[in-house]
C-alpha cells in the first residue's frame, strides 16, 4: 500500500470514529498541516464540496457551450454565442432578463479563460471554505460575482460580460482581508511560491479582461470590494455553521444589489441607445430562423432611435437578405460617414458591390480597408471570392492563404479555397479544404454544396447527391456565378 492510500484509509478511520482534526474556527489548515495529514487535492476538494460543485458547475457548462456550438467556441466565441448563453449584456440583462446577472458568472470566454479561473477557484476556494465555513463561503462566492455583475453594468451596460472572475476575485478579497485584518499570515507566508503563482493568476486575468471581449476588469473591480466587506462581517462570529449575523448580512447585500440594479435600470430605460440595442437584440432569433421582413421591423426601430456602426450594418445585413442592395448601400455611405476608419464598412459595401458584379468598386473597398487593418482576414477572403467568381485566379489562393494564417479557423477562407482550387484543377486539395471549412462551420451549407461540384466532377454521385441534399436542407443559395460554376462541372 503506497503512502497515499494509507493516509486515506488513515483519514476514513478517522472520519468513522469522529476524531478527525478539523481546523479552529476562523483559521484554515496552513499548507504544511495539510501535508502532514495527507491530504492531497481529492482529500481537500472532499473537505470543500462547495468549491469541487463551482469547480464542475464551471466544466460541465463549457463543455456543453462547445458540443452545442461548435469548436471555434473553445477559442474564441463569438459575441452573439455569449450572449445566447446567457453572457451579461445590459440591453437584455436590465430589458427583462435578470437572471443573466447570475448565469453569467459560470460562462466562459474561452479555454484560455476557463483554465486560469479554474485555477484560482482550486487554490481559493478550499482555503475561503475551511476559514468560513461551507454555507458562508458559498454566500460570498455568489454575492460577490452578482456584486461584479452589476458593476460591470454600471460601468458599460453594453459590454458582453462573462465568467467566474468577479466571484473569483470576492474569494480574493477574503483572502486579503484575512491577511492584513485577521492576522491570518506573516509576510514570509504570503509570499509563498503557491501564493505568489496565485496572485500572478489573478493579475493575468485582470490583464486578460483588459483585452479579451467578454471579460471586463468592472467585474473584477466590484466582486474583490464585495468579498472584502463580506468577508470582514462573516468572520465576527464562526463559532456556529450559520447564525443570524450570516442571514442578516446576505439579506443586506441582497437588498443592496436589487437596489443597485433597479436603480441602472432606471437610469437606462429610457436610453436611446439601450433601447436601439434591445431592439436589435430581438431581431436576433428573427434573423436565426430567416423572417427577414420581421427582422428588419426591429432593425429599423432600433436605426430610428439611435445610428451607430454597429446598428447599420446590422440593419444592412438584413437588407442584403431581402435583396435591397440600394437601401444596404445607403447604410454603409452612412456608416462610412460615421466612421472612416473602420475596415469593416468597407468590407460591408465591398460585398453588396460584389453581389452587384461591380468587381472594381469591390476591390477598391477591400483595398481600403486592408489599409485600415492589414490583419483582417474576412478583406483577404472576399477579395479571393470576388476574383474567382470573375476567374481572375492570379492571386486567389494567396489571399485565402492570408487570411488562414490571421485565423486559421475562419471557415469562409477554408471554403473559398476550396472552389479556388476547385477552379484550378486541384480536385483532392479542393475537398480537403471544403471538408475543414464544413467542420469548422456553424451553418455548412455553402462548403456542403461545393464540395458535392467536385465529388460531381469526380464521378462520386453518391457522395455528391448526399452534399447537395444537405445544403438545400440548410437552405444554402448559391450566386449565380456558382451556379454557373456547379453546371460547367456537371457537364465536365
Amino acid at each position: 500500500m503506497t503512502d497515499e492510500q494509507q493516509a486515506q484509509t488513515q483519514i476514513e478511520e478517522q472520519k468513522s470514529t469522529g476524531s478527525l482534526e478539523k481546523p479552529k474556527a476562523g483559521k484554515p489548515f496552513s499548507e504544511s498541516e495539510i501535508a502532514q495529514r495527507g491530504l492531497k487535492a481529492k482529500t481537500l476538494l472532499q473537505q470543500a464540496p462547495v468549491t469541487a460543485a463551482i469547480f464542475a458547475a464551471n466544466m460541465i457548462v463549457f463543455i456543453t457551450l462547445v458540443v452545442m456550438t461548435n469548436l471555434r467556441s473553445l477559442l474564441i466565441p463569438s459575441q452573439q454565442t455569449l450572449i445566447d448563453w446567457s453572457a451579461n449584456y445590459g440591453p437584455l440583462t436590465l430589458g427583462g432578463e435578470p437572471w443573466r446577472i447570475v448565469s453569467n458568472t459560470f460562462l466562459h470566454a474561452s479555454i484560455f479563460h476557463l483554465a486560469v479561473n479554474l485555477y484560482v477557484l482550486f487554490n481559493l476556494g478550499p482555503y475561503v471554505e475551511n476559514l468560513l465555513g461551507s454555507r458562508r463561503m458559498f454566500a460570498l462566492y455568489m454575492l460577490s460575482g452578482v456584486a461584479g455583475s452589476l458593476s460591470s453594468l454600471v460601468w458599460n451596460p453594453y459590454q458582453i460580460s462573462a465568467g467566474a472572475s468577479g466571484a473569483l476575485m470576492g474569494l480574493f478579497g477574503c483572502f486579503v482581508e484575512h491577511s492584513v485584518l485577521g492576522s491570518g499570515f506573516t509576510i514570509k507566508e504570503i509570499l509563498r511560491p503557491a501564493r505568489v503563482m496565485l496572485l500572478g493568476a489573478v493579475i493575468l486575468s485582470c490583464v486578460y479582461g483588459a483585452f479579451i471581449p467578454g471579460v471586463d476588469n468592472a467585474a473584477h473591480l466590484g466582486g474583490f470590494l464585495a468579498g472584502t466587506m463580506l468577508s470582514h462581517f462573516f468572520r465576527q462570529d464562526l463559532k456556529t455553521i450559520w447564525g443570524k449575523r450570516d442571514s442578516a448580512v446576505v439579506g443586506v447585500s441582497l437588498t443592496a444589489l436589487i437596489l443597485g440594479t433597479s436603480a441602472e435600470y432606471f437610469s437606462v430605460r429610457s436610453n436611446a441607445q439601450f433601447l436601439a440595442m434591445l431592439d436589435c437584440q430581438n431581431a436576433v432569433p428573427l434573423i436565426d430562423q430567416k423572417k427577414y421582413k420581421e427582422a428588419l421591423v426591429y432593425m429599423n426601430s432600433a436605426v430610428n432611435r439611435y445610428k451607430n456602426v454597429e446598428i447599420l450594418l446590422k440593419r444592412r445585413d438584413v437588407l442584403v437578405e431581402l435583396r435591397r442592395f440600394d437601401d444596404a448601400l445607403k447604410d454603409c455611405e452612412t456608416a462610412v460617414a460615421l466612421s472612416p476608419d473602420t475596415a469593416d464598412v468597407y468590407w460591408a459595401r465591398a460585398y453588396i458591390y460584389h453581389l452587384l458584379r461591380h468587381r472594381d468598386l469591390a476591390l477598391a473597398d477591400i483595398s481600403k480597408a486592408l489599409s485600415i487593418n492589414q490583419k483582417f482576414p474576412p478583406a483577404y477572403n472576399l477579395r479571393a471570392w470576388t476574383n474567382a467568381s470573375f476567374r481572375k485566379m492570379d492571386t486567389t489562393i494567396e489571399d485565402c492563404n492570408k487570411a488562414l494564417t490571421l485565423n486559421s479557423s475562419f471557415y469562409p477562407a477554408w471554403d473559398t479555397r476550396g472552389i479556388c482550387n476547385y477552379i484550378l484543377g486541384n480536385n483532392q486539395k479542393a475537398i480537403e479544404d471544403l471538408t475543414k471549412s464544413a467542420q469548422l462551420a456553424d451553418d455548412p451549407g455553402g462548403a456542403l454544396f461545393h464540395r458535392a461540384m467536385v465529388y460531381e466532377r469526380l464521378g462520386k454521385k453518391a457522395e455528391a447527391e448526399a452534399d447537395r441534399l444537405e445544403a438545400k436542407r440548410l437552405n444554402y443559395e448559391p450566386e449565380d456565378w456558382e451556379m454557373s460554376l456547379n453546371a460547367e462541372g456537371a457537364q465536365h
